[in-house]
């Protein structure tokens, strides 16, 4: 018997509640105010992370640092090569057995993430590169803590992504956001954080979603950096006079040596790697990182200074503590053993190193005018500029660096010789490279983005992956006549004239054989080799997008496949309408959820 309370359908009420909250998600208003919680909580946890990476780095640098031996360990100071070494075996430990984890380094991996795997970040790979950067900056390798950090926030903001199941394109904007959070929260950097974003993780696109995200989060991060650790700024700043218009002659002065040591930076790294890997064969990690370790530990018995992230090292110099000779000296071991490092295989950024360089050098540019020519310029102004020209100069990333070196300092007063020489310092290196520091390292692994930032789908793919071998070919002895009908039968209209060693002599294509009819009335008397046509080619590993540049520069439908620079064998050809849909092909498998379903499939 029902009684005369009125039961409730449970079942409709809930149906109809998950209807009211499917129209509200879909308003304007509900995914704006969602934009903005997920951006909090996304600083929120890169201003954690940050946090907490910044007190184990110092914590670690500070207990094995060279004035601490003896009130912590009871040793010897002289035994202060050891611990660069007992930190290499353990980065080397971690890099030998965990290879997977371990190539996923530095901020090019962050940026390949949001290119090519819509901003997707296995958690194993943030917490590795969380706590190898850790051991081997804290242990003495003299690097920073930027990258390591950025890649820290930009996973936190991919897992985050994840565990609300957020799409495609929000993963991409909030890995990219918490890149920038990390960097604001790091440096007490909240501007800087942003154009970092902006500058590397996003490669100048000021159009893309994530700007929002992006300042959001950083601003979060910082307070809440600021929060825990209090407002205090890294570096200590004498007085000093900025001095009159008349000096800018030697800021451009400055400004161009902060270029040239960017490229000798460049140019250490690459014999350094030609060193350890061509010349002497060290491919295991061990033997690659452990004496370069060791070497580094024997300099630290004589140059202290050149321990760890190095900031003290730059407040000691901005307040003179050091001679001109001896700050020269450590200009040059810095350089050398960053570059090592880097290429040995520790972990590590290029910033700090960056702004410690540029301190240095700007500080014994100031002193060797003075002594040589009678001057009075301001060497902490000039240390001050030359930390961002040369930051600026390393790391392709002039407005970063503008505000980095204004925000860690607190002092604006400098401001226009800084913004001066970032930009020339840059500009002399984007003039000899060709190109910006993230770009060129993309460009090796076949990601084109000079062009707005767009990836190059087809630099991912070889050519003999898509070349084909039903071409046609003809001696270069072939008469006239009988080219004449090959022509007209051949698959692509085109034919490969061969030479006598069967190698590719040049190519043939109806056109040309028009033309020589209506110039030529000889032409029975011709031979093919008489009328082919030089044109470019490719081989069988070059990139698709590199045979996508020839055709589209020298207007051709095919593009002959050779086997290699030294073997002009055609194996095969190459045609516009395959490179065409072989990008669409790609498009299509980038953009769609698949895609991030077999990656994470592959990495989880």
């Amino acid at each position: 018997m029902m009684s005369g309370r009125r039961r409730i359908n449970w079942a409709g009420l809930w149906k109809a509640q998950r209807g009211l909250r499917a129209r509200y998600t879909s308003t304007d208003i509900s995914k704006y105010i969602s934009h903005i919680v997920f951006s909090v909580v996304l600083g929120l946890f890169a201003g954690a992370g940050a946090v907490a990476f910044h007190s184990m780095l110092e914590g670690t640098r500070h207990f094995f640092e060279f004035f601490n031996l003896r009130s912590y360990l009871g040793v010897d100071v002289n035994l202060v090569f050891v611990f660069p070494v007992v930190g290499a075996l353990i980065v080397a430990a971690m890099t030998r057995y965990l290879p997977a984890l371990a190539r996923e380094r530095d901020v090019t991996s962050v940026i390949k993430a949001v290119l090519l795997r819509n901003g997707f970040i296995p958690f194993r790979v943030t917490l590795f590169h969380f706590f190898a950067p850790i051991i081997s900056i804290g242990s003495g390798a003299p690097l920073g803590p930027e990258g390591p950090a950025a890649k820290m926030g930009s996973g936190l903001g991919s897992l985050m992504s994840q565990f609300f199941r957020l799409n495609q394109r929000e993963m991409r904007m909030y890995t990219v956001a918490g890149a920038g959070a990390a960097i604001a929260a790091v440096f007490n950097a909240p501007i800087a954080g942003v154009f970092f974003g902006i500058e590397v993780i996003l490669l100048n696109d000021l159009k893309n979603q994530a700007m929002s995200a992006l300042v959001i989060s950083s601003v979060v991060a910082d307070v809440f950096s600021r929060a825990v650790h209090g407002n205090k700024h890294v570096f200590r700043i004498p007085q000093y006079v900025t001095g009159e218009v008349g000096e800018f002659p030697y800021f451009l002065m400055l400004a161009i040596l902060c270029g040239v040591v960017s490229l000798l930076f460049f140019q250490l790294r690459r014999a350094s790697g030609f060193l350890l890997t061509k010349k002497l064969g060290l491919r295991n990690e061990f033997v690659r990182l452990l004496p370069v370790a060791a070497l580094f530990g024997i300099a630290l018995l004589h140059f202290h200074e050149l321990y760890g992230i190095g900031y003290n090292t730059i407040n000691e110099v901005l307040n003179r503590h050091h001679s001109l000779a001896f700050v020269l000296a450590l200009l040059f071991l810095k350089l050398v053993f960053m570059a090592l490092f880097l290429e040995a295989g520790s972990y590590g950024g290029t910033f700090a190193p960056s702004l410690m360089i540029g301190v240095l050098m700007g500080h014994s540019f100031a002193l060797t005018l003075n002594s040589l020519f009678a001057l009075s310029l301001d060497p902490v102004v000039f240390a001050l500029v030359g930390m961002g020209g040369v930051l600026a100069g390393i790391n392709s990333i002039p407005l970063t660096s503008i505000l980095l070196v204004f925000e860690v300092t607190g002092d604006y007063h400098f401001i226009l010789p800084l913004m001066f020489v970032s930009i020339i310092s840059y500009l002399v290196v984007i003039y000899v490279n060709r190109g910006s520091t993230y770009a060129l390292e993309l460009l090796k692994e076949g990601i084109d983005v000079s062009r707005r930032g767009e990836m190059d789908l087809l630099g991912k793919i070889k050519v003999k992956e898509l070349r084909k071998a039903d071409f046609d070919t003809v001696s270069h002895r072939t008469p006239f006549a009988k080219l004449s009908k090959i022509l007209m039968h051949s698959t692509y209209g085109d034919v490969f004239v061969l030479d006598d060693r069967k190698e590719l002599a040049g190519v043939i294509s109806l056109r040309q054989v028009r033309q020589a009819i209506m110039s030529n009335e000889l032409t029975d008397l011709l031979i093919a080799g008489d009328v082919i046509d030089e044109v470019p080619v490719v081989t069988e590993d070059d990139p698709v997008s590199l045979a996508m540049q020839k055709i589209e520069e020298y207007d051709l439908e095919t593009i002959p496949v050779l086997k290699s620079e030294n073997e002009r064998i055609v194996t095969g050809v190459l045609t516009h309408r395959d490179i065409i849909q072989a990008y669409n092909r790609l498009l299509d498998v980038w953009a769609t959820d698949q895609f991030l379903t077999d990656t994470r499939r592959e990495r989880g």
